[in-house]
């Protein structure tokens, strides 16, 4: 893998860190063209952005370290060194962390400034989803995320892996179907069925949990297991899935019944 694009002296650029940036750039874009379309306000998240990016970092590192208790717990106690809690740079972010303070922020600020959050939330789905196209490339470069061994021929050697022999590319494909349904979304945004404020994201949710859970049976990095079984981003894939697949049913009820 390629996880250092450039390295100068003490200056180390990384290829993950470069891709996170892409990211964002691509996800801000869709952000601008989709609130067009809708007639929301920008100027909302341009006020609130530095708010709510560091709403985003600080959830990423809690989660981070909240899921390596121990060894921080080694770190601070034991050795004494309680600033490295605030290393970010160590990649020790995690995604879903991220995604959680991000909406939950601009949820607390949509509220208190009488903002529609479901509108900002389906823009916010497509936008995050081709944000994680680079995002997982990104996570394929620097060997993170990797999955089992294969027999196909795709199959790749990935050095950070436990493994020897040839294993699944899973960060490629989370980044191919993470663009199949930002696709899709981005042209259902617009459909009479999918303009109320909410449908978009209960949309997201359920398709790109589907695909996560079925991600997870490919993984071959270390995770926490339910009864040795079932890994843990299963677990939240599968609470996704059942709350956004109840969502979009109630709403479908509701709109076939008020129009036939």
């Amino acid at each position: 893998m390629f996880p250092i694009l450039l390295q100068i002296g003490p200056v180390t650029i990384y290829s993950l860190w470069i891709l996170l940036a892409v990211a964002l750039f691509s996800s801000l874009l869709v952000v601008n063209k989709l609130a067009r379309f809708r007639l929301i306000k920008l100027s909302f998240l341009a006020e609130n952005s530095l708010l709510i990016f560091f709403c985003g970092l600080i959830c990423a590192r809690f989660l981070f370290v909240a899921y390596n208790f121990s060894y921080f717990w080694d770190i601070v106690i034991t050795e004494g060194h309680p600033f490295e809690l605030l290393y970010i740079w160590d990649k020790g972010l995690s995604a879903w962390g991220g995604l959680l303070g991000v909406f939950l922020s601009i949820f607390l600020l949509a509220r208190k400034q009488k903002e529609d959050f479901l509108a900002w939330s389906d823009i916010l789905v497509i936008s995050v989803l081709f944000g994680m196209v680079f995002a997982n490339i990104g996570a394929f470069l620097d060997g993170r995320n990797y999955g089992t061994p294969t027999d196909l021929p795709w199959g790749v050697l990935m050095e950070p892996s436990q493994y020897a022999i040839p294993i699944h590319p899973v960060q490629l494909y989370a980044a191919f179907y993470s663009l199949l349904i930002g696709i899709i979304l981005y042209h259902l945004f617009n459909h009479k069925l999918f303009k109320s404020s909410g449908v978009i994201t209960w949309l997201g949710l359920t398709l790109y949990c589907f695909f996560r859970f079925i991600e997870e049976f490919l993984r071959g990095d270390e995770a926490n297991l339910l009864f040795g079984l079932i890994r843990e981003a299963q677990i939240y894939s599968l609470i996704g899935l059942s709350f956004g697949g109840y969502m979009m049913y109630r709403y479908f009820r509701k709109y076939f019944q008020e129009n036939h």
